[in-house]
This record gives structure tokens, sequence and C-alpha cells, in this order.
């Protein structure tokens, strides 16, 4: 019973730190000038951030921290309401393929986190310059979509570093209490 009740207080600890880091990448993301950009785009943090989650929760944490994610950029960004959408369906699809197909490494996350930045600027491209038909679509898509992608991609690794920083810390037990409780 209490093993039981320690496991539980270790899982809501380490999803409260993980929930933690999206948040404070959500900050950084969304908060003009508190990170860097790269030829005038921006990193989206939160995307490499549900990918590196999902690694590591499988598909029912990818859907729940893409859900949270989402919500906090779509709160944030004015007159956008679908990126909550997207980052369920990232989350639910990079944790469906580490269930399965994939392994949890640093190599996967590159390769998912590329599909899925490379599905958002294309797709984010498509519905304001496309469909919504706002000028110069090229121009956009080379100058600022482009570099969104590169600068994203290229903090992916961090990016999960530091998730998996987070994870790992709750998966080893460094008590000097464990054999308290056995009896000889």
């Amino acid at each position: 019973m209490i093993e039981q009740q320690r496991q539980n207080l270790k899982k809501a600890g380490r999803l409260a730190s993980v929930a933690a880091v999206v948040l404070i990448l959500s900050v950084l993301q969304n908060t003009p000038g508190w990170f860097p950009s790269f030829f005038g785009a921006k990193a989206y943090l939160l995307i490499p951030a549900v990918v590196s989650v999902s690694i590591f929760e499988k598909d029912i944490g990818g859907i729940f921290f893409g859900l949270f994610a989402g919500a906090l950029w779509d709160v944030s960004a004015s007159g956008s309401d679908y990126y909550a959408i997207f980052l369920v369906v990232a989350g639910f699809a990079c944790g469906s393929l580490l269930n399965s197909v994939m392994r949890p490494n640093i190599l996967t996350n590159l390769l998912l986190t590329s599909v899925w930045t490379a599905v958002f600027c294309v797709g984010h491209w498509l519905l304001r310059y496309i469909i919504g038909g706002l000028g110069s679509a090229p121009h956009a898509l080379l100058t600022y979509y482009l570099p969104s992608f590169i600068w994203t991609v290229a903090l992916s690794p961090v990016v999960f570093l530091i998730v998996s920083a987070v994870e790992n810390a709750f998966l080893h037990d460094y008590s000097v209490h464990t054999d308290l409780d056995r009896e000889d």
C-alpha cells in the first residue's frame, strides 16, 4: 500500500515537472523578445516539446500534453485556434509510433520533430497565404517559414535532452530507505 502511494506520488511529480517544462517553453516561445529569432523567424518550441514528451509518455500522454501545450499556444495567439488540435494529433501520432514502431532516442526525436514542424509550417503557410489570400506567398515561405523550420529542428535536440533529463530524474530511486520495509 505504501509502495503504491509512493509510486503514485512519484508519477505525479514527474508529470508536474514535465508540465512545468512545457509551460516554460510556452512562455519562451510566445512572449516576444524572450527567445532569439533566426533571420526574423521564430522557433516553435512547443512542437519538439510535445514530440519529446510523447516519446516518453507514449500515445495517451502525448494527447494530454499536446492538448496542454496547444491550449497554451492558442491562448497566446490572437486569431488562431487550431494549435491544440495540431499538437494533440502530433502527440498521439508520435506516441503511437513509439508504442509500436520506433525506439526512444534523439534521432527519433529529430526525425519526428522535422516531420511535424514541416507539416506545421506548410500547413500554416497554406492557411494564411494560399487559402487566406495574403500576398507574397513564395517570399513568406522562403524568408519566414523555412528559417522557422530550420531553427525549430536545430533546437529539438536541446528540448529533447531537457525533457529526457526530467523524465529520467524520476526513474531512479536514490532513497537510502528502500530496504526498511523488507522483512528478513
